[in-house]
């Protein structure tokens, strides 16, 4: 199982529109976060998660083309309103199972209704194929077992995703500032913690980066990534500060168990 961070960003990206802070202005391109969006793939199998407002650089930086499968974990515009992104990936692959929860997939149909018409035997739109997910419920795609797990980002409760597959066990939980108390179990002892840590000060509806090392401690991950990141925090200095276990992820990062392949960065 290999995990690609596409995008590591805030809604913002960084460098945020007209802002001067040292990190916005950093040269160091481990400072140029797009949106958040990852793809977990093994041989066979490429699930992408989240659709970015990045997403076709996404896919060209990384020579994506096509995909097996797409997830979402709610609706805010930085993790959904790239869909229309996924028109030359199924006009390659057909249509292409896309998987949420109720509430998520009637926000989705609502706004890209022409994506999920069925029956299309045309190409020039996005096509897919809708299922509804149950919170705690497993279900699977091609060798993967996925578990929708209910997190809250500020008020709203969104979801993060297990992936189970040949013996590794990946958690991915953007966006969140809170977990309730019948998630904990869920949660326990992945090999891979993805985790939004916004910044070093508490926020509403993101987790600090204290809140997501409690968090990571809590369910025992072996290895955790922090993602969804501010500007708050520079790439390098807050990597120094964190615990051997724990770093910060970056656009183009890829997670391969037992190895950690990092991207072709001109620095």
């Amino acid at each position: 199982m290999k995990l690609t961070f596409l995008g590591t960003g805030t809604s913002h990206g960084l460098p945020y529109i007209g802002c001067k802070c040292p990190v916005c202005v950093s040269a160091d391109p481990l400072n140029k976060r797009l949106r958040c969006s990852v793809l977990i793939e093994d041989e066979n199998t490429r699930i992408l998660v989240d659709t970015s407002p990045d997403l076709r650089q996404e896919f060209l930086r990384e020579n994506i083309s096509e995909i097996s499968a797409v997830l979402w974990t709610h609706t805010h515009n930085d993790h959904m309103i790239g869909l229309d992104d996924l028109r030359p990936v199924t006009d390659i692959c057909g249509y292409i199972p896309a998987f949420a929860s109720a509430p998520t997939m009637a926000h989705l149909q609502n706004i890209f209704g022409y994506a999920f018409v069925q029956n299309r035997e045309h190409a020039g739109f996005p096509r897919l194929s809708p299922h509804t997910i149950e919170n705690r419920v497993p279900f699977e795609i091609e060798g993967f077992r996925i578990t929708p797990i209910p997190i809250l980002h500020g008020k709203n409760e969104i979801l993060s995703f297990r992936f189970d597959c040949k013996g590794s066990t990946l958690l991915y939980a953007t966006d969140c500032s809170f977990i309730p108390d019948e998630s904990w179990e869920l949660m326990q002892n992945p090999d891979v913690f993805i985790v939004d840590a916004l910044r070093w000060r508490e926020h509403p509806t993101h987790f600090s980066i204290e809140q997501a090392l409690e968090a990571a401690e809590k369910i025992g991950a072996k290895k955790t990534y922090f993602t969804h990141i501010a500007h708050d925090l520079d790439h390098e200095a807050t990597n120094s500060q964190l615990p051997e276990n724990v770093e910060m992820a970056f656009d183009g990062l890829k997670i391969e168990r037992p190895n950690i392949e990092l991207p072709n960065i001109e620095v």
